[in-house]
C-alpha cells in the first residue's frame, strides 16, 4: 500500500514533466514558423512585422498542434482495438511539414535551422512516447495487455540466447521468476531435443520393418513420431540401466588372501578371477546343482576349444546362441571354476565371516 502511495506522486510529476517538455518543444518549433512566415512571404513593405507574425501564428499553431491532436485521435482509436492508420499517418505528414518549414526556412543559418526544426521533432517524439505510455496502462489495467518478462541481462542473452528467448515467453504465460523460468527453460529444451534425437531413430525402426517404401511411408507418416518418443521416454527403466551399466564399469573384484593355506582349497576359492559379467548375465546363472553342472561341462568344452564357433556349438548342444554367450562370459570370469553354486559359495563366505551357519560340505 505504501509502494502504491509513494509511486502515484512520483508517476504524476513524471507526466508533469512530459507535458512541460512538450510544450516548450511545441513553443518552439511555433515560433520558428512564424519567423519563417514573417520574413519568407512576399509581403507589402508597408507591412509592419507584428501585423505579418499574426496573421502567420495561426497557421504555425495549427500546423504544430494539429500533429498532436492527430495523434491523440489515433490513440484513442488504438486503445479500442482499431490499428488507426489514417490517424497516424496524417499526425506524422503534419509534423514533417512543420519541421520542414523550419528546416528550410532557416536554411541560411544552419543553427537556427538546426534548433527549430529539432524541437519540432523533440516535441513529437515526447507526445508520441508519453501517449504510447498511457496507452499501455490503460491497456494493461484494462486486462488488455500481457505483463512485462523479467529483465534477463545482457550476458545472459548472449551467452543462452535460445534459453533465455524461452525463459522470456515461460515467465509472461506463467508468471514464473527469473530463475525459475530459466531452468524450466533448459529442462524443456533438453528434453525437445532429446525427444527429437529419438523420434529419429523410431522413424528408421519404423521403415525398416517394411519392404515397400510407399507403406513405409505411411506408416512413418501415420505415426505421431513425437508421442511415440514421449511414451518411450515414459516407459524407460532408468534404474535398470544404471545398474547395468555400473555392473560393466565396477572393477574387478579384489583376490581373498587367506593366511591357512588349507582354506585357499576350500571351494570358495572360485570367485571372479576376470572381469565381473554385467548384472543381467549374473542373474541368469543357474542356482541348482544340475544345471550348474551344466554349465560348467559346457564352459569346460569352450576352454578347451575356444576357436570353436558359438552358433555351431549351441546348435550341438541344443541351447540358444545367446546362451552359449552368457556361458562363455560367466566363465571367463572365473565364476564357474568351482563345484558349488553362487549362492552356496556366498552362504560359505557369510558363514566363513561369521555371518551365518557353515554350510556342511
Amino acid at each position: 500500500m505504501n509502494g502504491n502511495r509513494t509511486r502515484q506522486p512520483r508517476r504524476a510529476a513524471v507526466e508533469h514533466a512530459a507535458w512541460v517538455f512538450y510544450a516548450i518543444a511545441a513553443l518552439g518549433s511555433t515560433i520558428g514558423q512564424i519567423w519563417v512566415g514573417v520574413q519568407t512571404p512576399p509581403w507589402p513593405d508597408n507591412l509592419d512585422w507584428w501585423w505579418r507574425a499574426l496573421f502567420v501564428a495561426p497557421f504555425a499553431v495549427v500546423i504544430d498542434l494539429g500533429g498532436a491532436v492527430t495523434a491523440a485521435f489515433a490513440d484513442w482509436r488504438q486503445r479500442l482495438g482499431e490499428a488507426a492508420y489514417g490517424w497516424r499517418i496524417l499526425s506524422a505528414a503534419t509534423v514533417t511539414i512543420g519541421v520542414a518549414i523550419n528546416i528550410i526556412g532557416h536554411a541560411d543559418v544552419a543553427y537556427l535551422a538546426v534548433v527549430f526544426g529539432g524541437l519540432g521533432v523533440f516535441a513529437y517524439a515526447i507526445w508520441l512516447m508519453h501517449s504510447a505510455a498511457r496507452r499501455r496502462d490503460a491497456l494493461r489495467a484494462a486486462g488488455k495487455l500481457a505483463d512485462t518478462a523479467p529483465v534477463f541481462g545482457i550476458v545472459q542473452w548472449w551467452r543462452e540466447p535460445a534459453v533465455t528467448r524461452r525463459a522470456r515467453s515461460l515467465a509472461v504465460a506463467q508468471q514464473l521468476p527469473l530463475h525459475q523460468a530459466l531452468d524450466l527453460a533448459r529442462r524443456q529444451l533438453r528434453d525437445e531435443k532429446r525427444r527429437a534425437a529419438l523420434a529419429t531413430h523410431v522413424e528408421t525402426l519404423i521403415r525398416s520393418r517394411h519392404d515397400d517404401p510407399v507403406r513405409a511411408d505411411i506408416a512413418a507418416t501415420t505415426l505421431d513420431l513425437d508421442a511415440v518418443a514421449a511414451a518411450l521416454t515414459a516407459h524407460a527403466d532408468v534404474p535398470g540401466w544404471a545398474s547395468v551399466i555400473g555392473a560393466d564399469l565396477a572393477p574387478p573384484a579384489a583376490p581373498i588372501l587367506e593366511a591357512d593355506p588349507d582354506v585357499a582349497q576350500t571351494p570358495t576359492a572360485g570367485l571372479p578371477a576376470g572381469p565381473m559379467p554385467p548384472a543381467d548375465v549374473l542373474r541368469r546363472v543357474p542356482q541348482d546343482q544340475a544345471s550348474y553342472d551344466r554349465w560348467r561341462q559346457l564352459w569346460a568344452e569352450l576352454k578347451a576349444n575356444p576357436d570353436v564357433e558359438l552358433a555351431e556349438f549351441a546348435v550341438r548342444h541344443g541351447i540358444s546362441l545367446r546362451q552359449v554367450q552368457w556361458i562363455r562370459r560367466t566363465g571367463a570370469s572365473g565364476l564357474l571354476d568351482s563345484p558349488l553354486t553362487l549362492i552356496d559359495r556366498i552362504a560359505q563366505l557369510a558363514a566363513r565371516n561369521g555371518h551365518g551357519p557353515r554350510p556342511a560340505s
